[in-house]
């Protein structure tokens, strides 16, 4: 890697970070891109300046080096980490070697041992970089990994409406594991607008799916994963308890190696869980449609179905090529392009002397059209039409009159469909929000915990907040418990240590801090500021 590593320096004495960053200059391959005193005010440094390494000392107040380290593994899965530890803490170091612990510095540090430190970690970091995103690398694994003859084979079944017992039986001479379990087929696609752009960028993030897939469970594993139709397509397969869990957060690892390192924007679709392995072609279908959600909800850039769009128990099929294209206008077009499509048709009609040819096909299809979509969205057409709805549509003797009446009918689901979803959305942050105001004093509040109440992904959550609140779930948490600490200091005389408890800190001293981070006066002072 040409460019310099960053580190963010994390010791509670001041002459340690002094020294180690006199040591780090540009010749190092590194740039010291920021210090902190402690891991709290590390954590927040590390979501605004994103460095590649954090240096960090073990035993620090408020939050040590290895629960750093934790929260780091699961909220900045890119950023690695290496330890300042003394003799007697190397046994506990090296339990979190699972940490994404990179390296670690032995103290008493020496100028020697910083400037040998820095060599071994950059030549590991380098290594790391070149096996994920060299991509002359990337090129000849997948030349190397994936015979073309099979790719062909798997191609063809994923874009077939079935699979049959003869193809089973081709994908297990394929060593294509076909056992019942719980899978989720899972589709990539990138920004990119230039075939040759995306292919490339497809066979990189194919090389990092496997380099990450390394760190998965025994209990997860990608099942398969081909390239097809501009697209990266694989398989996920697990178990009741892990899958989802362990699934999400792989994803968000791949988004955003994909954006720090090799600058791509990706989009995410997950399809519903399925058994049997005959059924992966509906998966891939699936994952496609969650992906088109995805531009045309804004739901983020992984989208699970289940979360768009309630699993149905009967679907519509319209079998006219034309009525499906006045469909995907409707759901994923502007309000102009579906006049524009649905004008098409009208004056295509027109062009009949006047009359309708076949009339009732052109009515029970369009009839067809507005009650698929009203399924689509769950919603009840009976709210926007009357009780006689297919009468209605019968009783026109004119093009324009028929086509006036489709054209209002669906666009008024159309707005329908959008206010839903940003109803939905609001509810969803609104029930975090309620869920923190209602427990903020539990200690062990968190992300996780929330997103399982709320039985939605931590990604998908922590997006809603960013974007609709402009805040991160950790600093709203903050803010609820800071203002409820502001209240109790000036209008009780709780002892701070009890102020502190019912806050959700288990440690007055950590509460002190951030009470002063987020006021700018320590508890005691803001009391007698307030009670004056």
């Amino acid at each position: 890697m040409n460019a310099l590593y960053k580190i963010l320096l994390v010791d509670d004495e001041d002459e340690i970070r002094g020294r180690i960053g006199s040591l780090i200059d540009e010749s190092t391959g590194f740039q010291v891109v920021g210090k902190a005193g402690n891991g709290s005010d590390a954590y927040e440094l590390v979501e605004q300046l994103k460095p590649d390494i954090v240096l960090t000392d073990i035993k620090m107040p408020y939050i040590d080096g290895i629960e750093l380290a934790r929260m780091l593994k699961r909220d900045f899965p890119t950023v690695k980490v290496a330890f300042i530890s003394g003799y007697d803490e190397f046994n506990y170091a090296r339990e979190a070697i699972h940490l994404n612990v990179i390296n670690y510095l032995m103290k008493p540090i020496t100028s020697s041992d910083i400037n040998s430190f820095l060599i071994d970690l950059k030549k590991k970091l380098d290594d790391e970089y070149k096996r994920k995103f060299d991509i002359s690398n990337a090129l000849n694994k997948y030349e190397e990994t994936i015979p073309l003859i099979r790719d062909h084979e798997i191609s063809n079944l994923i874009i077939s409406s079935s699979i049959t017992k003869n193809d089973l039986q081709k994908l297990k001479q394929l060593d294509f594991d076909i056992t019942d379990a719980i899978h989720y087929g899972c589709l990539i696609e990138t920004d990119s607008s230039e075939d040759e752009i995306e292919l490339i960028s497809l066979e990189k993030i194919s090389v990092l799916l496997d380099e990450l897939a390394l760190n998965l469970p025994e209990t997860m594993q990608i099942f398969h994963s081909i390239i097809i139709q501009n697209a990266l397509f694989f398989i996920v397969k697990g178990t009741e308890n892990t899958t989802i869990k362990y699934l999400d957060m792989f994803l968000y690892e791949i988004l955003q190696n994909a954006e720090q390192y090799m600058n791509l924007r990706i989009h995410i679709g997950v399809s519903e869980r399925f058994i049997q392995v005959k059924n992966f072609p509906t998966s891939y279908e699936e994952a496609k449609k969650a992906i088109d959600y995805s531009y045309f909800l804004n739901t983020g850039r992984i989208v699970y179905i289940q979360e768009v769009e309630k699993k149905k128990e009967t679907k519509v099929v319209l079998s006219s090529d034309d009525v499906k294209k006045i469909e995907n206008a409707v759901k994923f077009g502007t309000t102009d392009e579906v006049k524009k499509i649905l004008e098409e048709y009208r004056n295509e009609m027109k062009c009949l002397d006047g009359s309708i040819l076949n009339p009732n096909h052109y009515i029970i299809s369009l009839s067809n059209l507005i009650l698929t979509f009203s399924e689509c969205i769950n919603d009840e057409v009976t709210d926007i039409i009357d009780d006689n709805f297919i009468n209605k549509m019968m009783s026109f003797s004119s093009v324009d009159g028929l086509f006036n009446y489709t054209e209002k009918v669906l666009l008024e689901l159309r707005e329908r469909n959008i206010q839903t979803n940003i109803s939905r959305t609001q509810k969803i942050i609104n029930d975090c929000c309620e869920y923190v105001n209602a427990n903020y004093n539990d200690p062990n509040l968190s992300l996780n915990l929330v997103s399982d109440v709320l039985d939605i992904s931590i990604s998908y959550l922590s997006m809603l907040l960013k974007k609709n609140k402009n805040i991160t779930f950790n600093k709203y948490v903050i803010q609820v418990r800071m203002e409820k600490a502001k209240s109790l200091l000036e209008t009780t005389n709780e002892k701070i240590i009890t102020i502190a408890e019912i806050c959700g800190y288990n440690e007055v001293y950590y509460f002190s801090h951030s009470f002063k981070k987020y006021t700018g006066n320590s508890p005691k002072k803001y009391r007698e500021l307030h009670h004056a």
